[in-house]
């Protein structure tokens, strides 16, 4: 594959427009951008010392996955968020998880059993302690090796794509977690998701996904939170 991208006629080095879209994407889904904010070609050149065509290319790539909307080349806006958007997310998440993860079952090994098991263990630590960030870590973690023995390269970048633009509301996570029981009520469905994993159980697994994915969207404390995190969040952004 060439390492140079074409943008209308003209050559740039893929790996200078690729670092720009990296560290844009970073900061865009671990909200030090916010949603509703304007993003600056000019000065987005000015800090990584280049020309405005790879700024470009990698606001582009953004566009492409939905993290900005481009008015124009003059007026770029990273998405507001919004607990439609958050819900169609859950929804997908939960279709292809179900489906990938029976996949995987029959090439998950004890090897990646015990380590689940480890980062579970270690979850219900913090559960108790009710460090929801870590947490939410070793939870990302886990779905991260459960997706390794997914025997589909399509459907793996998929749900890593899917997943990072979950990551976005990773705040608002965080925030409706902290609401009471719904960190309890997480983890006992994980450890339900791991009994499956063990007993190889592919029908048992998909209702234990679908239902772990489908919580998020049922009227809940999780829910409500949510919905109050985003409205805090629009609040105090700009008009």
């Amino acid at each position: 594959m060439n390492d140079r991208a074409s943008h209308q006629g003209v050559l740039i080095p893929k790996t200078l427009s690729q670092s720009i879209y990296n560290h844009l994407k970073e900061s865009i889904i671990s909200n030090k951008i916010k949603s509703g904010e304007k993003l600056h070609e000019k000065e987005i050149a000015e800090l990584f010392q280049v020309s405005s065509t790879p700024v470009r290319e990698a606001i582009f790539m953004l566009g492409a996955e939905g993290l900005v909307t481009i008015k124009s080349h003059k007026e770029v806006v990273v998405k507001e968020l919004s607990h439609q958007e958050l819900t169609e997310i859950f929804q997908v998440l939960s279709v292809l998880e179900s489906y990938a993860v029976t996949l995987a079952m029959d090439n998950i090994d004890t090897e990646d059993l015990e380590e689940i098991d480890a980062l579970q263990k270690e979850m219900a630590s913090y559960c108790k302690t009710n460090s929801i960030e870590k947490y939410c870590e070793l939870n990302r973690a886990i779905h991260d090796r459960l997706w390794e023995r997914v025997p589909n390269e399509f459907l793996r970048k998929t749900l890593h794509s899917v997943h990072d633009q979950f990551q976005r509301y990773s705040y608002a996570q965080y925030y409706a977690l902290g609401k009471t029981g719904a960190l309890k009520k997480s983890l006992k469905e994980h450890e339900e998701i791991l009994q499956a994993l063990k007993t190889k159980n592919k029908r048992r697994l998909k209702v234990l996904l679908a239902k772990h994915w489908g919580s998020f969207l049922r009227p809940s404390s999780f829910e409500k939170g949510l919905k109050e995190y985003l409205n805090i969040n629009q609040e105090g952004g700009d008009e």
